[in-house]
């Protein structure tokens, strides 16, 4: 056998070397996954960076700040011990603390207690007793269970005494028949409270058809879920797809800002598609700050920048996003971008120390710390108006904003192992110009949080139903979620105030309807009755934990 030459070692040395770096590379990408793991299963849901002064010395910690398993247990029970005190002390204010004005719409029922005529004997002396008053011992709210009742509707036929008699002028008879309202749907039994209730179930409880088809059977309806989505298809189609197709157009009109965003949906009848291949649900909302207030949703089989630009046809406002490059061609829109994606990037590739605690001298820690300064900030002049926030974003955060980008080239010229720094710088670099418009404008937001908040119901509820049948019902889906979503912001009641409106109102008028003739009837309409728009109902907007 030869022997090696020193050249022979040499290749052979900084081969070895070149294998052994890409282990190490490897080995970090495989913590990176490991470290994302642990977030998920042991960590807060949200983003948040521990904070330093909660850190007690010598305990061990997760990377959100929670001590371990023991400790936790610990502090549960010490928790449990300190709120059950609080309740027993309070336990009066609790009962008495529900506010007249949220029992309004109730009906109320008094059951009264009386001593019968045999029983109106003192039971000391034996004489008549008389009432001297009354007394309120207790109030409870009594649940009803749901009841269906059949509702005929009969119209009367008159006939006139003197037509068709004779020596009358008309040789038949004069038949009248009174007018009844128009029927919801052609030859069908769904009435407007029916169907609203199961409009209401699927795209506000999200309560799939299948299992609301178990329930209307317990209460004694054969209800099959092909006729319910039948309902839904044909009523969004009919009553529902002008008022759709007029709130997309006012959003753009009178919007200033926009937010947009998209997820997957499955659709399994899409033409030239396979069932399980993935279809879209995009959506628009209007900014935080706009007085038309609404949220359209669109269903696409794609998610082609095409479809971006036929939604947003026409405006020509301010529009936020993540970084997706589907809204690169959208002409005469100033588009910004999201910063709550950045810190995402950089959150994401912070590792871990054996403690399961984020390291805070890495880079990824770095450039969170750099992203929660412009949000500080931004909290700070929240209430401002634009052009005062246009003024202290240029004082205040774009000193910050450009010593970021100042730390991103340099550290972009290190050879970087990590696969997810990587990954958020180069986001932030190829995203710098939409990222830095909020400095020159004041009603653009950090976040494109408000269209999250609009699509998490939709992604929730989609966990339920899983997905659409045919393009139909897909469109229908869309419609729905508009209507309600925007209802929601608009702190409108769903089901009784607005779905049974939609469907009591609609079908008594014309089918085709001038717009002027429907405005009325948006969901930020001024019009609406006195009973919709002073509605004050319970409701709590879904948290955006993005």
């Amino acid at each position: 056998m030869s022997q090696k030459t020193y050249e022979d070692l040499v290749i052979e040395n900084t081969e070895l070397k070149n294998e052994n770096t890409k282990l190490k590379i490897r080995v970090e990408n495989q913590e990176m996954q490991i470290n994302a793991l642990n977030r998920y299963i042991f960590g807060s849901k949200r983003e948040t960076m521990p904070k330093e002064e909660n850190i007690v010395e010598g305990t061990q910690c997760s990377i959100f700040g929670m001590p371990e398993n023991e400790e936790i247990k610990e502090q549960i029970e010490e928790k449990t011990e300190e709120i059950t005190v609080h309740k027993k002390k309070n336990i009066k204010k609790v009962q008495s603390g529900i506010k007249k004005s949220e029992l309004k719409n109730i009906d109320i029922e008094t059951k009264e207690y009386k001593l019968e005529e045999d029983q109106k004997k003192c039971p000391e002396c034996g004489a008549d007793v008389e009432q001297i008053g009354t007394e309120i011992v207790r109030q409870e709210i009594e649940y009803v269970p749901a009841k269906l009742k059949i509702v005929n509707y009969v119209r009367k036929i008159y006939k006139c005494e003197k037509c068709g008699t004779n020596g009358s002028e008309k040789e038949t008879a004069t038949i009248i028949k009174t007018k009844t309202p128009r029927a919801l749907l052609s030859h069908s039994f769904a009435s407007a409270s029916l169907a609203s209730e199961v409009i209401y179930q699927k795209y506000y409880m999200g309560v799939p058809l299948y299992r609301q088809e178990k329930v209307w059977d317990d209460i004694g309806l054969v209800l099959p879920r092909s006729m319910t989505a039948n309902w839904c298809i044909k009523l969004s189609e009919y009553y529902l797809e002008p008022i759709y197709e007029l709130m997309l157009k006012k959003l753009k009109e009178e919007n200033e800002v926009l937010h947009g965003d998209e997820t997957t949906m499955q659709c399994n009848k899409e033409k030239d598609k396979k069932a399980s291949s993935k279809s879209y649900m995009w959506v628009i909302a209007s900014g935080e700050e706009e007085k038309t207030k609404g949220v359209i949703f669109k269903y696409s089989r794609s998610r082609s920048g095409e479809i971006a630009q036929k939604l947003l046809k026409e405006y020509k406002g301010i529009l936020v996003t993540d970084g997706y490059a589907g809204y690169n061609n959208l002409e005469e829109i100033n588009r910004a971008e999201c910063w709550a994606h950045a810190r995402r990037y950089f959150y994401e590739s912070v590792p871990l120390d054996e403690n399961k605690q984020m390291i805070k001298t890495s880079d990824g820690y770095t450039g969170v710390k750099y992203i929660d300064e412009l949000f500080q900030i931004e909290r700070e002049i929240e209430k401002l108006r634009a052009e005062e926030k246009v003024q202290k974003r240029q004082e205040k955060s774009d000193p910050i904003l450009k010593k970021f980008y100042e730390w991103v080239n340099l550290t972009s010229q290190k050879y970087i192992t990590n696969k997810k720094l990587k990954e958020a710088i180069t986001y932030v670099i190829n995203q710098k110009e939409n990222l830095s418009k909020f400095i020159e404008d004041g009603r653009i937001p950090l976040t494109n949080s408000r269209a999250e908040r609009a699509i998490r119901p939709f992604a929730v509820h989609r966990k339920n139903w899983l997905f659409a049948d045919t393009p139909e019902g897909a469109k229908a889906n869309a419609i729905y979620y508009s209507i309600i979503e925007t209802a929601k912001i608009n702190k409108l009641n769903i089901y009784m105030f607005l779905l049974f409106f939609y469907l009591v109102i609609l079908p008594q008028l014309e089918r085709e309807q001038t717009q002027d003739a429907i405005e009325k009837y948006l969901p930020w309409s001024k019009e609406l009755p006195e009973d919709i728009l002073n509605f004050q109902g319970t409701y709590k907007e879904i948290e955006c934990k993005g």
